[in-house]
């Protein structure tokens, strides 16, 4: 036996659900109508092409490696949206329902890869690696030996430190001075030491053509490396920077 309490019970929950009901499908007929609208099927391409032009024009340096994803999404992205312009009117019955589903699914795709690639080319140019190889500058006679002249600095200044990243990665070419005579490789390494204002001194040893890490700390004005060279009696060695790249470790 129900009472009047249990009708009314149940006529609330149908009525909850079907409120539920007839939103979800407002929602579905607001996306379907917006999805199928002649102006919306050039906005996902629109948006994609706008972020390759911006990622163009603000381009920074580093090895394309880590473009990688940036790539791939905006590639996604421009294919997707172009599939979405190309894809057939929509027809009846079957066919358009299937219609919806495709583009929708495309627009939806295309999208999402727009943001997710403009979030990566922002991580890179945010965290990414910064070639300034060409900026560092030596101060010291060379070529070294194992006596007299045995050191060298090496300096970045403010211009090449503009993009704020705490770690440098710097490689060394150490030649033979005289290429046509004995090698002196075998025997020779450098002791390199980081001296910068408000970051504890760092020193590393390398090898001919090895590579060292430094941390630089958030932001560095100025970049001093002081290099000593250890290498056989009468042996004389030209260095240089090969590698320097500045990153987030």
């Amino acid at each position: 036996m129900t009472g009047p309490g249990a009708a009314g019970t149940k006529n609330n929950h149908v009525d909850g659900r079907g409120s539920h009901f007839v939103a979800a499908n407002a929602i579905r007929n607001v996306v379907i109508k917006w999805v199928l609208h002649p102006s919306a099927r050039w906005a996902p391409l629109l948006a994609a092409c706008t972020g390759l032009v911006i990622a163009g024009s603000t381009w920074p340096d580093g090895p394309a490696s880590q473009y990688a994803l940036w790539g791939t999404l905006a590639g996604l992205s421009v294919a997707s949206a172009a599939a979405r312009v190309l894809h057939g009117k929509p027809q009846q019955g079957t066919a358009h329902s299937r219609h919806v589903r495709v583009v929708g699914t495309l627009s939806l795709v295309s999208v999402l890869a727009t943001v997710g690639a403009w979030l990566a080319f922002q991580h890179v140019v945010t965290h990414g690696e910064v070639d300034v190889t060409g900026q560092v500058h030596t101060r010291g006679v060379q070529p070294l030996d194992d006596t007299g002249h045995r050191t060298l600095s090496l300096l970045l200044d403010a211009p090449a430190l503009r993009e704020p990243r705490n770690a440098l990665r710097l490689t060394l070419a150490i030649d033979d001075h005289d290429p046509a005579g004995p090698t002196c490789l075998p025997d020779t390494s450098a002791t390199v030491s980081l001296l910068t204002s408000g970051v504890a001194a760092q020193t590393r040893t390398v090898r001919p053509g090895g590579t060292v890490d430094f941390t630089l700390g958030a932001r560095a004005r100025s970049v001093r490396i002081d290099l000593l060279l250890h290498t056989a009696h009468g042996c004389r060695m030209d260095v240089r920077a090969t590698g320097a790249v500045l990153h987030d470790m």
